[in-house]
């Protein structure tokens, strides 16, 4: 990988951004606390590489350490480790030393991941829009201390926002980027904002942007499979599940285990509805659904 990528998801508890990030990256290592990464085991049917960090200068050390070692570092819970540096911080400093320290560490992280040969991906909780005491609005965003909500997000590539959508099935979920002015998302690369609510897939969307994301070094064959039945799907609107509940029977026939066949119809479908987003904006200069400019 020529330049490292350094991406942020933020969203409620629970709604699937460390599943999501072990089918998408089964090769990185992973930086989780003890049992947080089960959900990988019992779905995608692997264990990644893991270790533990518990505050963000051992994350930046770690950083470091793997640099060129691995391709992807994904941060489990950024949001716990901010929370852990802070707490500490708060023991030793106060007032704008406190906050001068925290600046400081969040500058040296920033620069570490950004710079580093390894793309680093955090995954963080949400926190809702506010106010602060000075009456000054406050955007939505992953849920740290002090100005990191804002200061983390700038060093990002790709600020994508976890969101519920019941109307996406089988996995009732995605990743909202959009130029809002209640919550922080952005996307240099131009693939999700367009496919705005884009599938809860950062692979798929970072393979839209022309990087390589490697597969799982068991499934070799997988990204074959994954671009002939992304073909077969494109641009299929009726009949859409019956068409895929038919092409999972079959991966199961082949004898395909069953979390390796729902991995590669996932992919499939996500990257199918990744480019028919991508070809329909492409189609049109103005979105009217979205401007009030005509």
């Amino acid at each position: 990988m020529p330049e490292s990528t350094v991406v942020l998801t933020y969203g409620p508890s629970g709604i699937g951004k460390t599943t999501e990030q072990g089918y998408s990256f089964p090769r990185a290592l992973f930086a989780a606390a003890p049992g947080a990464l089960n959900s990988i085991k019992s779905v995608c049917g692997y264990m990644p590489a893991t270790t533990r960090v518990d505050t963000i200068e051992a994350a930046t050390k770690l950083i470091r350490d793997v640099s060129g070692k691995f391709d992807w570092l994904v941060i489990d819970d950024f949001s716990f480790m901010a929370e852990q540096t802070f707490s500490r911080l708060e023991k030793k400093k106060s007032g704008f030393q406190l906050w001068g320290a925290l600046r400081d560490i969040a500058l040296d992280f920033r620069d570490t991941a950004r710079y580093a040969k390894v793309s680093v991906v955090m995954n963080a909780w949400e926190q809702p829009p506010k106010t602060n005491a000075r009456g000054i609005p406050i955007r939505g965003g992953p849920m740290l201390s002090g100005r990191l909500p804002e200061q983390i997000p700038a060093m990002c590539d790709l600020v994508l926002r976890a969101s519920h959508d019941p109307r996406r099935q089988p996995w009732p979920a995605v990743y909202r980027c959009s130029l809002d002015p209640s919550w922080v998302m952005k996307d240099r690369f131009n693939v999700a904002q367009q496919a705005d609510p884009a599938p809860m897939n950062l692979a798929e969307i970072l393979r839209a942007a022309g990087l390589e994301i490697v597969r799982h070094p068991d499934l070799p064959d997988q990204e074959e499979v994954v671009s002939a039945l992304a073909d077969h799907f494109s641009g299929m609107q009726d009949n859409l599940a019956a068409s895929a509940n038919e092409v999972y029977s079959k991966l199961l026939k082949s004898g395909m285990p069953v979390a390796a066949a729902r991995w590669t119809l996932r992919d499939a479908l996500d990257r199918s509805t990744i480019r028919w987003a991508l070809a329909t904006r492409a189609l049109s200069f103005y979105d009217v659904n979205q401007t009030s400019l005509l």
